[in-house]
């Protein structure tokens, strides 16, 4: 019997998704893994090369960028955006130092969905620099954070943020299929997202997210495409950071500091571009309270749990074809849960027991 198998190919037959990819693994590897279902309607069999549109899970990339800059001692933490974006020395949002807003609680209003009234790139970012701001210090998510942090990243290296990522996180980590705007030799292989019919029909391999879309393809919070497999070497070498040991992407100093939680009585609990368990989280009931992760809203998510050994991946196109598709949510939780007694189950078969 494979449970999680049979409850995401069920959630298939319930119009939760299309189609899906997941995997499901820990420091000695991947426990789990499959693809079930179709890339969309009137398309082939999803793969476990599929690959789909990341949404959100963008955002753990430029944090991560951010912690490998951090490293070299190019940034630090209470350092402002006035510091490296000069335009915005005259704004509010000039004073917001790079900590509020990997953490969610920069003042920054939410729901502002900018891209109605700005048509390009520049619009774009001369909306946010006038955009208004909130007199507290809570958790409010928002795309425009991670939109300045992106800008912010490519500023201290001098390079376009895309070019940035590719060279210090998808070629160290092997993630061959991970990228931005992905091109037409890959189309066959992605995912559809929503029908938008003021947008041309259905997107297929050009970003569902609006303001990425007005960034040129290419944002710090949202943009990227990727496969469960290259995701799951990104939540290999995180989870080997925590834990200090072969095969880390940051030093165990930095990814504990990515992970603590920030924001305790705030609302949601927040670390350093993370989400961790905590109110309004994907955990489900039986993560760990030091778990932590992030979701896309294409239908994407990527937990990690140090104190269970597990990470999860589960890529879908839930917005394919329209976006009013809400059954995620509780998909996800009980994906979390079966993962966690899947990974108990295996892990009392190996000789040794649990490890």
């Amino acid at each position: 019997m494979k449970p999680v198998k049979d409850y995401l190919e069920a959630c298939i037959g319930e119009g939760i998704f299309p189609g899906v990819s997941w995997v499901i693994g820990g420091r000695n590897g991947i426990f789990e893994k499959g693809a079930d279902g179709l890339l969309g309607a009137g398309l082939g069999r999803v793969r476990e090369d599929s690959i789909y549109d990341l949404a959100s899970l963008t955002k753990l990339f430029t944090a991560l960028v951010l912690m490998k800059q951090f490293e070299e001692g190019l940034i630090r933490l209470e350092d402002r955006v006035d510091s490296f974006l000069p335009s915005f020395r005259d704004s509010l949002l000039g004073e917001i130092t790079l900590f509020r807003l990997l953490t969610h609680t920069a003042p920054l209003p939410g729901e502002a969905k900018l891209y109605r009234h700005a048509h390009s790139r520049k619009d774009l970012l001369e909306a946010i620099h006038g955009t208004g701001i909130r007199y507290d210090d809570g958790v409010v998510y928002t795309c425009e954070a991670f939109i300045l942090l992106g800008e912010i990243a490519a500023a201290v290296d001098l390079l376009e943020l895309d070019e940035i990522i590719r060279l210090r996180v998808t070629i160290p980590l092997k993630m061959h299929d991970t990228c931005y705007r992905p091109p037409a030799a890959l189309l066959d292989r992605i995912a559809p997202t929503e029908d938008c019919p003021s947008r041309g029909g259905v997107l297929r391999g050009r970003v569902h997210d609006e303001n990425a879309e007005l960034m040129g393809g290419v944002s710090g919070n949202a943009g990227l495409f990727s496969t469960t497999a290259d995701m799951a070497r990104l939540a290999e070498a995180v989870l080997a950071s925590v834990e200090g040991r072969e095969g880390a992407f940051l030093k165990k100093p930095t990814a504990e500091m990515m992970i603590h939680n920030y924001t305790e009585g705030k609302g949601q609990h927040r670390g350093l571009g993370w989400m961790i368990k905590g109110p309004e989280s994907a955990a489900g009931d039986l993560m760990s309270s030091r778990s932590f992760g992030h979701t896309g809203f294409t239908g994407t998510s990527l937990w990690i749990d140090p104190e269970k050994n597990l990470y999860t991946v589960l890529l879908s196109n839930r917005i394919h074809p329209q976006r009013d598709n809400m059954g995620i949510f509780r998909t996800r939780h009980i994906f979390h849960n079966l993962a966690v007694l899947y990974r108990d189950a295996h892990e009392r078969q190996m000789p040794g027991g649990l490890s």
